[in-house]
């Protein structure tokens, strides 16, 4: 292969922005997987929630289940997240970065016993938008905007 065809390799700057937007993914797929379980079984206690998910993220989520606990509601199934990173700052301290998803919960269903009581009407397949930034020198999900207008 001449010098002039070789594939260029990468930087160490790309390499790093990679790797944040590896890290930044993982903790909103990780905060996912956790909010799921905790959704099945009512209460995040038991999970590993608090280590993908800290702030406003962690608040809402617990506030949520309280809701859905006082209400007798607990879900079953999968929802299913499509979720890409669309900005990061690696030069910033903390790193930031914005997730963007599509999250569908037609397999997920609210159940309060053994009945079925998901709206009817309910928007299955949404838009959400979140911010993960480091804490430390881990990433964690500290909010996120669910739209419910937008639907993907």
């Amino acid at each position: 292969m001449s010098p002039s065809s070789a594939a260029p390799t990468p930087s160490t700057q790309d390499s790093k922005e990679q790797a944040a937007r590896d890290a930044a993914l993982a903790a909103w797929r990780g905060m996912r997987t956790e909010q799921i379980k905790a959704y099945h079984q009512g209460k995040s206690s038991g999970t590993k929630l608090t280590s993908y998910a800290d702030d406003k993220a962690l608040s809402k989520i617990d506030s949520e289940l309280f809701n859905y606990r006082r209400a007798g509601v607990h879900f079953e199934g999968e929802s299913k997240s499509f979720a890409k990173v669309s900005a990061i700052d690696i030069e910033s301290t903390p790193k930031k970065a914005t997730i963007t998803e599509c999250l569908d919960t037609t397999g997920w269903k609210a159940m309060q016993g053994s009945k079925d009581v998901t709206a009817v009407n309910q928007v299955r397949r949404y838009t959400v938008t979140g911010s993960v930034r480091t804490i430390g020198t881990q990433w964690k999900v500290v909010d996120y905007n669910v739209d419910k207008e937008h639907t993907c």
